[in-house]
């Protein structure tokens, strides 16, 4: 029998989670997506692979329900993330899934929290702690003994070798190489293409091979919306 599901985002991160929930659902029947929520309805009907979904409302939709509701945070950045996942954390019907999605290969000794995603073509090895709310891009991999925080993304094709330590709310860059025993510290950015040999502390952004510090993150500013679900388009 199929889980209800609502997803929040309506940008291409959750557009793409949508066609991977059909993937899913071909092989096993798992996920009903009742429809997503967002600031505003998207500009077209959104459909996915053929299907239309239903815009549902914004954020007050999900906090006013009174009912067990299954939610997945569908957006790819680490702070935004954050903070909708804060906000609808309010709200103590709401629960929040790992959200494991066709063709994985996760060890069954891995430690998870809650409000994963973990993208098709990914591979979690053994010994993995992961906390809440982290995002695997497609074809991601963790290797042995690694920890991710909280508010991780790891992007399509990032690799960790064994005993890497990722800090809170880290962005790590497609194709990013992580060699091991590295820590990458917290609200760290690394850049696509990036082969990290060294430890990376918080709040910087380290870009090429080897991996250097380029700028510091930058921090929030108060023109964010406070509480939008909308991811930015690439």
């Amino acid at each position: 029998m199929e889980k209800k599901l609502i997803l929040a985002g309506s940008g291409g991160c959750m557009r793409e989670l949508l066609w991977q929930i059909q993937e899913l659902n071909r092989r096993q029947s798992t996920w009903e997506v009742l429809g997503y929520i967002d600031i505003s309805a998207a500009d077209n009907p959104l459909q996915v692979g053929g299907q239309s979904y239903a815009y549902l409302g914004n954020d007050t939709y999900l906090l006013n329900r009174q009912e067990e509701t299954q939610v997945a945070i569908c957006v790819g950045s680490s702070r935004l993330r954050r903070r909708i996942a804060e906000k609808l954390s309010e709200n103590p019907w709401l629960q929040f899934p790992n959200l494991i999605l066709a063709n994985t290969c996760i060890c069954p000794d891995v430690q998870m929290g809650r409000g994963n995603i973990i993208s098709m073509d990914c591979r979690i090895s053994t010994h993995v702690a992961m906390g809440d709310f982290n995002f695997l891009n497609m074809g991601a991999a963790v290797c042995h003994d690694g920890v991710l925080a909280d508010y991780v993304t790891m992007s399509p094709d990032a690799r960790l070798a064994g005993n890497v330590t990722v800090g809170s709310s880290s962005e790590i860059g497609m194709g990013t190489r992580v060699i091991q025993g590295i820590r990458i510290g917290s609200s760290v950015v690394t850049g696509a293409g990036s082969v990290v040999i060294r430890d990376i502390p918080d709040g910087v952004v380290a870009v090429g091979v080897p991996a250097r510090a380029a700028s510091k993150t930058s921090a929030r500013t108060e023109e964010e919306p406070e509480a939008s679900v909308r991811e930015a388009e690439e």
